[in-house]
């Protein structure tokens, strides 16, 4: 059970708009449930804004919500790396909520004089919160990683159809050229010597060989930047660190992050994000 709780699992970077709509329809689902079922004993509980006071802990969801899954995100990114990110941090990542929203419901019930403000009413509220999410956040990321994990190692399920390097046609002998943000700093060496661009802040990592020897060569630019000097079909983006000459792609594999390209002159494996799954068909997939 704690091996399968460290396998790796996917993080998507937050999105304003997704978070927002994800937000307001988790707090019009917690506001819908308090005023129609009344659950907790708010049923024998009589107030003149009754309806306006249950509306505003689903208020109160929205908030924690929005909070958890694009605050803290943004607020401490370090912490929320795909390459360190496991299923236990998934489910904990889904069932801070829970933590947080059962605080502030304490907070903003003692505001509007509903309930005390102490460390027993806390617990009471954070136990409650986090016993009614904690088996549909368990089951939702478990079904999640079992889809994820069928559907990224199907791909080997057609090994047959993935053309080795060996197998491929020379990659056109043409010489590229990348510049630095400076523009005077610049590295020249022939497409087919290009094994891959990793991006690290400021800067990128070019990985080429040089006498059949890999070699790291620095150059402070944006990836976005260099793949705009790159017009070789198949020297692509597969992520958003990374840059792959898909002739130098020697075995695919995939976890339930996605994709894993294995490279014939390195033991590193470059990761494809989701989005660049349609690489795989166009670049690797003999026709």
């Amino acid at each position: 059970m704690l091996s399968f709780l460290r396998q790796p699992y996917p993080i998507d970077e937050p999105k304003l708009t997704r978070v927002i709509l994800q937000s307001l329809l988790v707090g019009i689902f917690v506001a819908f449930v308090l005023i129609v079922f009344q659950p907790f004993g708010s049923y024998n509980w009589q107030h003149a804004y009754k309806i306006l006071i249950l509306m505003g802990y689903g208020a109160v969801a929205s908030f924690t919500t929005f909070l958890n899954f694009f605050a803290l995100p943004k607020l401490t990114p370090l912490f929320y790396l795909e390459k360190y990110w496991t299923v236990w941090k998934e489910i904990t990542w889904n069932l801070m909520p829970c933590v947080i929203g059962g605080f502030l419901s304490v907070v903003y019930g003692y505001l509007i004089g509903a309930m005390p403000f102490t460390f027993t009413q806390i617990s009471y509220m954070i136990v409650v919160v986090f016993l009614v999410g904690l088996f549909p956040a368990i089951i939702l990321v478990l079904l999640n990683y079992v889809y994820l994990i069928r559907k990224y190692r199907a791909v080997n399920q057609y090994p047959e159809k993935i053309t080795t390097t060996e197998d491929k046609p020379a990659i056109t002998e043409t010489t590229i050229e990348l510049m630095a943000e400076n523009e005077k700093d610049r590295l020249k060496l022939p497409a087919s010597q290009l094994v891959y661009i990793e991006a690290s802040d400021n800067y990128c990592t070019v990985f080429h060989l040089t006498n059949q020897k890999l070699t790291k060569t620095l150059i402070r630019s944006s990836l976005s930047r260099l793949e705009s000097q790159l017009s070789i079909p198949e020297i692509a983006r597969c992520h958003r660190s990374y840059i792959v000459n898909f002739r130098r792609v020697k075995h695919i594999s995939g976890n339930a992050q996605g994709y894993k390209l294995h490279l014939d002159a390195t033991n590193f494996v470059v990761p494809v994000a989701r989005t660049y799954s349609y690489l795989l068909k166009e670049q690797l997939v003999a026709s």
